[in-house]
């Protein structure tokens, strides 16, 4: 046997006594952990499987309460909610009818003015002149005319030199009327009652025709253009009242006051006019506002809550209250409002409904709020809930 054999075959025996001891170590390791007594680690074991059994996680759960109703008379309204910007009764953009220097301004943004009341004057002594100038004239031919009236008959006046004076006498009045006119232009009136709300020029500003110097809107009533789709404009008349909610949540009541007699082909929608002749002082041009178009009211009509309703796959149903446990049952709807939904069969009302489906699943067991042994129905058990029916 050569070297190398030898210190090949001296390896392979130690290596085997050293996994031998390492063996009986495991060995006995092995043996000690199952022979453990019930007084051992091991015994631990066994009281939580008899925890499981008897211990709280393991008992039948415990009934949701919770609130019921049942199917009653009661009043639906249906509405149509938008959206708009209010706006004057009226609105007008004044300018002068003839341009001129602008000599003063008389009223300020925010004045009320009345109807005919002069807002501003314009440069107009030129006008003036030629309106004097002109009445002049006409009074020179009236006082002529007067003279040649007298001496008419004698041979030295003839009718026709009458009626040639009789003649510019008209003409001067007509052109002496003509400059007064004029002359009256160069001021800008109101041409109703209302409220200053925009002022464009300053005093000494030429005015051209085109120039806008004051706005002017009537607010004795304020108005809301609404936009309803064809099928719900055809449930709103004139007349029909529309409750009006501002920003800050204040709200109060207009009237349809107007319907178009057209339909949008672009939109599908029917334009209606709101106004509301009594409103809060937020209530001004320009502001955004909601409305509510009341489309439909039923009375005395079967129903129940709207909370009570759900939709599963295109069906309506509810839950009701049977020997504890919650059972689902189909039901057939009429009106909706926002409120309470009509009833038109499905349920009777002797039947126990359950007054917020939301969280409740087929089959959980339930028990009316207030009787004993009922635990409340917590946001977190609803929740819970919601989870298992998925």
């Amino acid at each position: 046997m050569t070297h190398d054999a030898r210190r090949a075959l001296t390896r392979r025996r130690l290596l085997s006594a050293v996994f031998g001891a390492t063996s009986v170590v495991l060995a006995s390791a092995c043996g000690g952990a199952s022979g453990a007594g019930p007084g051992g680690k091991g015994g631990k074991r066994g009281k939580g499987g008899k925890h499981g059994e008897g211990g709280r996680g393991g008992g039948p759960p415990q009934p949701l309460a919770i609130e019921l109703t049942a199917l009653e008379p009661g009043t639906i309204e249906r509405h149509y909610r938008a959206s708009g910007t209010l706006e004057p009764l009226r609105r007008a953009e004044l300018r002068p009818v003839r341009a001129g220097i602008i000599e003063a301004l008389e009223v300020e943004v925010g004045d009320t003015v009345e109807a005919d009341q002069i807002l501003a004057r314009l440069d107009d002594r030129e006008l003036s002149l030629q309106a004097r100038r002109d009445r002049i004239v006409a009074s020179n031919a009236e006082a002529e005319l007067s003279r040649l009236e007298r001496l008419d008959g004698s041979d030295a006046i003839a009718s026709q030199e009458v009626d040639a004076k009789r003649y510019e006498l008209e003409s001067a009045k007509a052109a002496a009327r003509l400059s007064k006119a004029q002359a009256s232009t160069m001021v800008v009136r109101a041409p109703f009652a209302g409220t200053v709300t925009t002022r464009e020029v300053d005093v000494g500003n030429l005015a051209a025709t085109s120039t806008v110097i004051y706005e002017l809107a009537d607010l004795s009533a304020i108005e809301l253009p609404l936009h309803l789709p064809e099928r719900e404009a055809a449930k709103v008349a004139v007349g029909a009242s529309v409750s009006i909610e501002l920003i800050d949540g204040s709200s109060f009541a207009g009237e349809v006051v107007r319907r178009a007699p057209v339909v949008d082909a672009l939109t599908g929608t029917v334009e209606f006019l709101v106004r509301a002749q009594e409103f809060p002082a937020l209530a001004v041009p320009g502001a955004f506002v909601r409305a509510e178009v009341l489309l439909e009211r039923r009375e005395g009509t079967p129903s129940v809550p709207a909370s009570a309703v759900f939709e599963l796959e295109g069906q309506r149903y509810v839950y009701v209250l049977r020997e504890g446990k919650a059972r689902r049952v189909a039901v057939e709807v009429g009106l909706e409002g926002s409120e309470r939904v009509e009833i038109l069969r499905g349920i009777a009302p002797e039947d126990r409904v359950v007054l917020d489906a939301g969280g409740i699943t087929e089959g959980m067991p339930l028990k009316p709020a207030g009787e004993a042994g009922a635990e409340p129905a917590t946001a977190e058990a609803k929740a819970d809930g919601d989870h298992r029916g998925q």
